[in-house]
């Protein structure tokens, strides 16, 4: 199978994937705005925050170091599970022993029984089967759409069941320990392979993990510190609308853009890193991610009190998240270029330059945020924040431009079209959306609000196509892409034609 045709698969199947698992997650978010305070989704987000920073000591790199390897044999697969297993039961024993001062320190002593029950997810991928790797390594993602699918539905299952019983927030939690629990054990029915504890390549992967592990913990701080500075300085209610926020803009990225950015890692890690191929995929590929993210951000946007009304039930409960969506809306962008440029630098070996780059950027980050609230609010911190990702995402472009001979300038350039198109599609949708809101219901005015912007912002971007496909080698290759589309659609049209005459 080429390159291309396994690439198309993986994303197919990674599309699926992502869409079954915003489904739940999206469901349960659903079920659980009408049923919790804003107060107590921010004692969820506190929890999951803490448990996040203990989870990062176990992000040690093994999964990429097994991708990254062109051939890893059994002695480099068990000691990378060995690794994992140990690590995994050291944070289950932290986040169970640190409870307790963990409540202290947020003044919320709910969490600590909230976290120790969050102590078992840790416990339980533990003996999880490191042969899930080996199938992202051969991109075998339609059986691990299946794995993460069936246990994502069996666990909304039990938390529907939960509700039942309790609704409350200990539903949501013990969902959550439900999910791992199936994933781990349905580990072994969806990989034949069975790991066994070695440790004979330990100082190899260790020396490939050490960087990985620091780039981890800075990479928590530069983007956890957001979440810490306001469940500590402003409050978890404030905290609980943030996170909602948040989920909303991953809830619809992991639908329509992370599937396909998930396959760059080990798609790129198929080609040589010097070829011409290899910088060609990715700048296309930035160009590709760009369309979605900016026409997927600029319909959250536009439509955000409409969304937060029919979504969570009630705009008055979260008028907070109604505000911040809009605002937050280039957070999206640059989280999903965030992601593709350090997938690459990953895979030229950059570890140490990412670890000292985010060690930057987390100091920075940290200051700056703070200060945002200290002589702000929360608006204030998301201007910041966007202002800060933006810049991390132009610096790390300029040294990709170095390493692999990536024209910033030219992305750019080709980037200002998507930006006028989005212009426009905004100035003829927004005046009809004032009309559509006093005169229809909130559904009906997102689906007819996202037709006109979606239907005028790629009828500008077709346009633009046409007029530089002679100039730019990316929008010839979007045009040749679209005309075989043409034709294959032609096609089946005039097939069925046929057949019915």
């Amino acid at each position: 199978m080429s390159f291309v045709r396994k690439l198309a698969s993986a994303s197919f199947w990674l599309t699926i994937a992502s869409w079954v698992s915003s489904a739940v997650g999206l469901l349960t978010m659903l079920i659980f705005a009408r049923i919790l305070s804003v107060e107590e989704f921010g004692l969820i987000a506190t929890a999951t925050l803490v448990t996040a920073f203990f989870d990062l000591f176990s992000r040690l790199g093994t999964e990429a170091y097994l991708i990254k390897e062109v051939d890893p044999d059994t002695e480099d697969i068990n000691t990378a599970w060995t690794i994992q297993l140990i690590i995994k039961l050291l944070i289950a024993l932290a986040i169970y022993l640190f409870s307790n001062w963990t409540a202290m320190y947020f003044n919320e002593p709910k969490i600590e029984n909230i976290l120790k029950t969050l102590a078992l997810i840790p416990l339980l991928l533990a003996f999880a089967n490191i042969g899930i790797a080996l199938l992202k390594k051969e991109m075998d993602f339609k059986t691990l759409m299946f794995w993460d699918a069936s246990a994502k539905i069996t666990s909304f299952i039990i938390t529907l069941l939960l509700i039942l019983i309790t609704p409350t927030y200990w539903a949501y939690i013990i969902g959550m320990v439900s999910y791992f629990a199936i994933i781990t054990i349905t580990s072994y029915f969806f990989s034949s392979y069975r790991p066994a504890l070695c440790l004979s390549r330990l100082n190899k992967q260790i020396e490939f993990s050490q960087w990985t592990l620091l780039k981890g913990i800075v990479n928590y701080f530069n983007n956890k510190c957001d979440q810490i500075i306001i469940s500590k300085f402003i409050g978890s209610a404030t905290l609980g609308a943030f996170s909602i926020t948040q989920r909303i803009y991953e809830t619809a990225s992991d639908i329509l853009v992370s599937p396909f950015i998930a396959t760059l890692y080990p798609g790129l890690g198929q080609l040589d890193r010097k070829s011409p191929q290899f910088t060609t995929i990715f700048h296309n590929t930035l160009i590709a991610t760009s369309v979605v993210i900016i026409l997927l951000a600029s319909l959250l946007a536009i439509n955000a009190e409409q969304l937060v009304t029919i979504a969570l039930g009630s705009a008055e409960k979260w008028h907070l998240v109604a505000n911040l969506l809009p605002l937050a809306a280039p957070l999206l962008i640059t989280r999903i270029l965030s992601f593709a440029l350090f997938d690459v630098l990953t895979l030229l070996d950059k570890i140490k330059f990412l670890f000292k780059f985010e060690l930057v950027t987390a100091i920075i980050s940290s200051i700056v945020l703070f200060l945002a609230v200290y002589w702000g609010d929360i608006e204030t911190l998301v201007i910041a924040r966007i202002f800060l990702t933006a810049l991390s995402c132009l610096v790390l472009l300029f040294v990709l431009q170095r390493l692999i001979s990536l024209s910033v300038s030219v992305y750019l350039i080709e980037s200002i079209p998507l930006i006028i198109a989005a212009t426009i599609a905004y100035l003829v949708t927004a005046p009809l959306q004032i009309i559509l809101i006093s005169k229809v219901n909130n559904l009906v005015c997102v689906f007819a609000t996202s037709f006109v912007y979606t239907t005028t912002y790629f009828a500008v971007l077709i346009s633009f196509i046409s007029i530089l496909k002679n100039h730019s080698t990316t929008y010839a290759l979007i045009a040749e892409q679209l005309s075989k589309l043409k034709l294959i659609v032609w096609q089946k049209l005039t097939t069925s034609d046929t057949k019915q005459t």
